[in-house]
């Protein structure tokens, strides 16, 4: 039984991602392929606790809302070194407005502002995606083979307004010269995810931020080597390209004990992206894995520092 615990969902995550892509070469679309599923998979069904503080229903509601607006931002004519920290911005007042700590919902809104997607077959795909794994996470419960999942709703205070008013000033500063040079995998959606992730508060991911950028890298090479040998050499369907990518993440994981949600996506994004980008992708990723844990750590020494500043100056009773 315990068995079945640890590899039914990590089949079912290996299936959606590889049902997804073969939806997209079936339908010839690349819209269809929605990165951050291969993360919602991992947090919500691969790992034995649920990723982030969030219920289903509020997990669709947000991650629809994102994608939506990140849609509709496309139409905006402004230029993407400000679109893109709108879309940020967007993306947080989701995640605060539903009272949760889902922030792939950041990705599902930032990455359509980065590729140009303006067609709704990208929030089809959001949403049939999402309810499907949340089903199989459903399902799961019923049957004795997953935990059920508490969610206590975050009361938005001054606290969280301010985390979030750094993380994006800081993201968008990072994100600045990668949008005005175009190389924009440096500032892969899922990075972005994690540096949200990771510069929170007591962040148990910065302390095994070498182990989470090593499956960022990890994550980005098998993408990129299974597309290129599987599918543009011999000939392979993408389909059986994603299944071996994800399948090598996956094990990665849970070999390592860190479910670690923003590498399931950098390992599906390969699939989406033009074949010239292959083989600069895994460096541009690892670079900018890279700047977003510098980041995340001197947000977390800020705070720090900050906390110790008031701790001082607080009038002793």
């Amino acid at each position: 039984m315990v068995h079945i615990k640890k590899v039914l969902p990590a089949f079912i995550s290996l299936a959606l991602a590889a049902g997804m892509v073969a939806a997209s070469e079936l339908l010839h679309d690349k819209e269809v392929i929605f990165p951050e599923i291969t993360a919602v998979a991992i947090g919500a069904l691969a790992a034995p606790k649920q990723s982030w503080n969030v219920s289903r229903l509020r997990l669709l509601l947000t991650i629809t809302a994102a994608a939506i607006i990140g849609v509709g931002l496309v139409f905006v004519p402004i230029p993407p070194v400000i679109k893109v920290p709108l879309a940020m911005v967007c993306a947080v007042a989701c995640v605060t407005a539903s009272k949760t700590e889902f922030l792939p919902a950041v990705s599902a809104c930032v990455l359509p502002v980065l590729l140009g997607t303006k067609s709704p077959v990208y929030i089809g795909s959001v949403v049939v995606m999402t309810s499907l794994i949340l089903l199989a996470q459903l399902i799961l419960e019923k049957c004795g083979l997953r935990e059920k999942s508490v969610f206590t709703p975050v009361q938005p205070d001054k606290q969280l307004f301010a985390l979030r008013i750094r993380q994006i000033a800081a993201a968008s500063v990072i994100c600045m010269i990668p949008l005005l040079t175009k190389e924009i995998f440096f500032i892969a959606p899922p990075l972005i995810v994690a540096f949200f992730e990771m510069s929170k508060p007591n962040s148990k991911l910065l302390e095994r931020s070498p182990q989470a950028a090593s499956l960022m890298i990890l994550a980005s090479v098998s993408g990129v080597l299974s597309r290129f040998l599987l599918t543009e050499k011999l000939g392979l369907p993408l389909a059986v390209s994603a299944a071996l990518s994800c399948a090598v993440i996956l094990a990665a994981v849970c070999r390592m004990k860190l479910y670690f949600p923003p590498c399931g996506a950098i390992a599906t994004l390969p699939f989406i992206i033009p074949e010239g980008a292959l083989l600069r992708f895994p460096f541009e990723i690892a670079a900018g894995t890279l700047v977003f844990i510098a980041a995340a750590f001197a947000l977390s020494k800020e705070r720090r520092i900050v906390l110790r500043v008031k701790k001082i100056l607080r009038p002793q009773n």
